[in-house]
């Protein structure tokens, strides 16, 4: 007898099992991880500066607070948009909404991110039952994938994104199953339209979203019908294509620096790394020494079983087998097309988070087919599978090695703060991801004081009155040398005495200092070097 998990289908009682264990999923790293880089420039893109100059002076994140919550209107976001982000601008237009409504906080801007991931679960599920395919081990393996998970519970686009992707993929193979009549034109339509939206909300799930109306072209069983539906589907996509591209164009060439030089081999590997964390994470972090490398040969093996019982089972996937691996390869094929036309290696673990439910897909129905014949083998794959993406899940929203710093930092840093404290942070790139990040996790009431890139000059005299400098090192490439910068002025300065480092994130090189006030020091300050300074703001690139 086929597990339940693994039927073509499902009662409502387990569909809503499986719909509540991928709100946990995602909804568990919403709600435990430090505020991230990105989200700021959500804020603020939506905000009427999305490029603050910030005070020169000390200043509170409650002093700071209107700014963050203020909104403007989806005309004015499309504006900033075209000016000062690389972003399509649906999301967008969504979050400023939701800020307009009153939804500022950022526990409720990525909760509209869960909604949507779960959504987007929901949407994959159904499309593997109308595939043929079992919708519950397939819904379970997305829900669980590390990369759709973290993306999905973070304030961007990416859950929306998919959240399209999964509504192209059902009205795609709904439209395959209703062939040439009205209803397969309707659906096919609805799959242009919806691809289209996805790229409209990130660019990359162009890749995807181009994967699953391709199929249409070789689609079985559909004869000449297929011309009819290929362009039913193409008119609305190439029309978002063509919104999308007038975002797309005026930044196209503004961040030149932000990824390394393409390399060939490099850039497969860093495929095939991220490629295994969208399903299992991080898990090699958690474990030192040889336990790392084990643990990392183990979760190879385990991802080469899974490839291997796909390929084994492949006829045994159905005539949609090829539209699942298409848009699974996609996401991959088309960051190394990207890297190599532009000669930078544009491989991150959230671009590739688009492939993960098209490899869920795959995977559930490699067991579905296995199931047939082998029905408790199958079932222990799957549940190996879902319990080692558990662990990985666990791991994303509790352990630090997976998670941004922000909020562990100052959780470390809090005995070292207060009133009497000035709390350092540098500027970083433009005065936005590293800035609002550590807004948002900072008290309401700390002081702190922004490092700046620009000509030698003294810091503020008011700096006299704080007993103890807290030099925060989270950092971006031009947030490096502002701390640095910063570092080595302190240490040569002998009004200022260094204390024990209460926090260090060795693995990415993080750390952070404080500095005691000598007694009878006088000022307490220092000239800093050139590279350096509180003044005019500097308006840089966007986010890493």
């Amino acid at each position: 007898m086929v597990p339940v998990l693994l039927r073509q289908g499902g009662s409502r009682a387990a569909l809503a099992i499986v719909l509540l264990v991928a709100t946990l999923a995602v909804g568990g790293g919403a709600l435990l991880r430090s505020a991230e880089y990105d989200e700021g420039y959500t804020s603020l893109v939506t905000s009427p500066v999305p490029r603050p100059g910030w005070p020169e002076a000390p200043f509170t994140p409650r002093d700071v607070a209107p700014l963050l919550e203020a909104v403007v209107p989806p005309a004015e976001v499309s504006r900033q948009l075209r000016e000062t982000d690389v972003h399509p601008p649906l999301y967008f237009w969504a979050a400023g909404l939701l800020r307009q409504a009153g939804v500022t906080d950022l526990g409720a801007l990525r909760a509209f991110s869960v909604l949507c991931a779960v959504g987007a679960v929901a949407a994959f599920m159904a499309a593997a039952r109308v595939a043929g395919l079992p919708p519950l081990a397939a819904g379970l393996l997305t829900a669980l994938s590390y990369g759709f998970a973290y993306t999905g519970g973070v304030a961007r686009g990416f859950a929306l994104a998919q959240l399209l992707l999964g509504l192209a993929a059902l009205a795609v193979v709904v439209a395959w199953r209703r062939g040439g009549g009205r209803m397969g034109l309707a659906s096919a339509g609805a799959a242009g339209l919806a691809a289209g939206l996805a790229t409209f909300t990130n660019y990359l799930a162009a890749f995807p979203a181009a994967a699953l109306l391709g199929w249409l072209l070789i689609a079985p069983g559909l004869g000449w019908a297929r011309v009819k539906l290929m362009a039913a589907a193409a008119v609305p996509f190439l029309a978002m294509q063509l919104a999308t591209l007038s975002y797309f164009l005026p930044q196209r060439g503004s961040r030149p620096e932000q990824f390394e030089p393409f390399a060939l081999l490099p850039a497969l590997k860093l495929l095939g790394q991220f490629n295994a964390a969208n399903l299992f994470g991080g898990l090699p972090l958690y474990a030192e020494g040889s336990g790392r490398v084990v643990l990392g040969a183990a979760l190879a093996a385990l991802l080469l079983a899974g490839a291997i019982a796909v390929a084994w089972r492949w006829r045994g996937l159905g005539p949609t087998r090829w539209l699942w691996l298409g848009a699974f390869a996609a996401p991959s094929a088309g960051l190394l097309l990207l890297g190599a036309l532009a000669g930078n290696t544009p491989v991150e673990l959230r671009y590739l988070a688009f492939a993960a439910p098209f490899g869920a897909l795959l995977l559930a129905g490699a067991a579905g087919a296995l199931a047939q014949r082998h029905p408790r083998a199958a079932m222990a794959g799957l549940g190996l599978l879902l319990v080692v993406q558990g662990a990985g899940i666990a791991g994303m929203a509790l352990h630090p090695a997976t998670r941004q710093a922000y909020r562990d930092a100052l959780a470390a840093l809090a005995p070292a703060l207060g009133p009497d404290s000035l709390l350092l942070v540098p500027r970083g790139n433009d005065g936005v991801g590293i800035v609002v990040a550590t807004l948002r996790e900072a008290p309401p009431d700390q002081p702190m004081l922004l490092l700046r890139r620009l000509q030698s000059a003294p810091l503020n005299a008011d700096l006299a009155r704080y007993r103890r400098l807290v030099l925060l090192g989270i950092t971006d490439r031009d947030g490096a040398r502002q701390a640095e910068a910063a570092l080595a002025t302190l240490r040569a300065d002998p009004a200022w005495r260094e204390a024990a480092s209460p926090w260090r994130d060795a693995r990415r090189g993080f750390a952070a200092w404080v500095f005691q006030a000598a007694p009878a020091s006088g000022s307490g300050v220092a000239d800093l070097p050139e590279g350096v300074v509180i003044g005019r703001p500097h308006h840089g690139g966007e986010e890493p």
